[in-house]
């Protein structure tokens, strides 16, 4: 008479701390729920040094302002007189003249559908 132990086949598994998913040991996701058990997969970067700060575009706060007491800001956009054709799309944006009804107003008797087949035959 042999007896197995049935505790055997749980060697080198472990489980899922979010959803208790029983797995291989040393596994860096869950294969049910997806979570990642450990901080492999994220790449190392060092930061930054504290000295170097991005310059960034000086914004008047009174820009925002709700009061009717600051004048709205002029902006300076780059007008270009040429106009751009553009191919290789498949959609149709063509306005027609004329006026169809939508779907919602159609008739039933006015749509030309086939006769039904009969099945229980």
């Amino acid at each position: 008479m042999t007896s197995e132990d049935s505790l055997e086949a749980l060697k080198g598994k472990s489980s899922c701390p979010v959803c208790g998913c029983i797995e291989q040991s040393g596994s860096v996701r869950c294969s049910e729920c997806g979570t990642f058990h450990s901080g492999i997969h994220l790449e190392e970067r060092e930061a930054p040094p504290p000295n170097v700060t991005n310059e960034r575009e000086v914004i008047d706060p009174t820009a925002y302002s709700l009061s009717d007491q600051h004048a709205i800001p002029e902006e300076d956009f780059e007008e270009i007189d040429e106009i751009s054709t553009w191919v290789g799309g498949s959609t149709d944006f063509t306005m027609s003249d004329e006026d169809e009804k939508p779907l919602a107003k159609i008739e039933i008797e006015d749509l030309n559908l086939p006769d039904p087949e009969s099945l229980s035959d």
